[in-house]
C-alpha cells in the first residue's frame, strides 16, 4: 500500500512538473498533445507498474502518428520537450526501448542523445 501511494505521488508530481514548469518556448501545442498522449505510460516509464497498458499503446502510437505527420518545427520542439520531460524525472530508458517494441512503434528521432536541433 505504501509504495502504491509513493509510485501514485511519484506520477502525479511528475504530471505536475511537466505541465506547471516546462519552460521551453514552443511554437506549437505539440509538447501538451505530447504529454497528455504519453501520461497512461507514466507509471510504467516511472517503474511504478511493470505492464505497459492498451492506453499506453494507443498513446505512443497516435504520437509517434503526429510526429511522422508534423513540420519540422513540430518535430524539434517535441524533441525538446520530451528530452526535458525525460532529464527532470526518473523515467527508465530500458523501460522506453520496451514501450517501442512492445507497441509496435517505429522509432522516431527523439531521445536523449538526439541532438533535436539537428532534426
Amino acid at each position: 500500500m505504501k509504495e502504491s501511494m509513493l509510485c501514485s505521488l511519484i506520477v502525479l508530481g511528475f504530471v505536475g512538473f511537466v505541465t506547471m514548469k516546462n519552460t521551453i518556448p514552443l511554437k506549437s501545442l505539440i509538447c501538451y498533445q505530447a504529454q497528455d498522449l504519453l501520461s497512461p505510460c507514466q507509471p510504467f516509464l516511472l517503474g511504478c507498474r511493470e505492464n505497459i497498458t492498451a492506453e499506453c499503446c494507443q498513446g505512443s502510437q497516435t504520437l509517434a502518428s503526429l510526429v511522422k505527420n508534423s513540420t519540422i518545427d513540430d518535430t524539434r520542439d517535441l524533441c525538446k520537450c520530451l528530452q526535458k520531460t525525460g532529464n527532470s524525472s526518473a523515467i527508465d530508458v530500458k523501460k522506453g526501448r520496451k514501450l517501442f517494441k512492445v507497441c509496435k512503434i517505429k522509432r522516431v528521432p527523439i531521445g536523449p542523445q538526439v541532438d533535436c536541433d539537428s532534426i
